[in-house]
């Protein structure tokens, strides 16, 4: 797809070149109006400013863009660090973006990498993004684009993702194996990949068992340690309670368990927890989580070889990786007892 121009933006306002390009920079002798008309124009084109002069600009010049949903998750920093390691021994420069779950934040750093002309981007998409978003941004992605950890259906991209579908139901089959007939699920919401495969993974399990799916034993919240937190009290007030919870990740499942302690409910002795990821704080904290495990080592340094393959390769298939999952039991995974409801 062509790429807008000055001349496209100024033909489409009946304006100079000169008109717009003063508008873009901020001069004070064009009228608001007109700033906010180019402005305007600029977003609804698709425009972006090139910094480098095309003459002197190289094919590639060994700059990557890297989106973090949400760095202050302890899975999400360690992830980044790897793929910083990995990218950095490749020759690559990283700019990061800590999109905090901001799909307008999200938007402004891939325009931001293609004003730098960045070879590609690692993005691990923020809640609430559409293939919508991506095709508005056609214009102007850079062409060698991967996802990690999370997809968006109906996109070109290659992704590098954990089993989320075994990862759920290998946590949903242990609990029916510990007699748990009524099982939470805390965390992550619909337009999530991860989620919508827990949730089948989770639902196939209790049919098998001839177990019932209910609706109302789903939490549907962003998956921080405080919305556990504020979820325990939830699980407390469910009629029949739950005897034991899913969390989307680690930090639902810390948050929870910290809140269900508070209200008597503690797992590992009248409560079965399980998380998901084994960031290190779940081994650390009294009672260890049980968990089914990602390796963010292995995701971070694939997706860094997928993005560099692309690169190099930009007319090759895409590529979709699946890594295997593992579950682990530690202390707060027991079996069903009775208490009172």
């Amino acid at each position: 797809m062509e790429r807008p121009t000055l001349r496209h933006i100024a033909d489409q306002l009946g304006v100079s070149t000169a008109t717009v390009s003063l508008a873009m920079r901020g001069s004070s002798s064009i009228s608001e109006v007109m700033k906010k008309r180019v402005n305007e124009a600029l977003v609804e084109s698709g425009y972006v400013y090139q910094r480098g002069a095309a003459g002197l600009r190289t094919s590639k010049n060994n700059t990557v863009g890297v989106i973090v949903n949400n760095l202050s998750d302890p899975f999400f920093s360690n992830l980044l660090a790897s793929l910083e390691g990995e990218l950095t021994k490749a020759g690559r420069t990283v700019f990061l973006c800590n999109s905090n779950e901001s799909v307008e934040r999200q938007t402004n750093f891939i325009r931001t990498m293609s004003e730098y002309n960045a070879d590609g981007l690692i993005i691990s998409p923020a809640i609430g993004t559409t293939s919508e978003h991506f095709k508005t941004l056609e214009s102007v992605m850079p062409s060698s684009v991967v996802f990690v950890s999370r997809t968006i259906a109906d996109t070109k991209y290659d992704s590098v993702v954990n089993d989320d579908y075994e990862s759920s139901f290998l946590a949903t089959r242990r609990l029916v194996e510990l007699g748990h007939k009524k099982i939470a699920f805390v965390g992550g919401v619909p337009s999530l990949s991860p989620y919508v495969k827990r949730i089948r993974g989770y639902r196939d399990v209790l049919e098998s068992a001839s177990l019932e799916f209910d609706g109302n034993l789903i939490r549907c919240c962003p998956p921080t340690r405080i919305e556990g937190f504020e979820s325990a009290k939830w699980i407390a007030n469910l009629r029949p309670r739950p005897t034991a919870a899913i969390g989307y990740n680690d930090s639902i499942a810390l948050g929870l368990h910290s809140g269900l302690q508070r209200l008597g409910l503690h797992p590992g002795r009248n409560f079965a927890l399980i998380g998901h990821e084994n960031i290190e704080e779940s081994i650390l904290s009294n009672c260890a989580l049980s968990l089914t495990e990602v390796s963010r080592d292995e995701m971070g340094r694939l997706a860094s070889k997928v993005l560099i393959d692309r690169i190099n390769n930009p007319d090759a298939p895409p590529k979709r990786i699946v890594l295997n999952t593992r579950l682990i039991i530690r202390d707060s995974c027991t079996s069903v007892v009775n208490y009172a409801a």
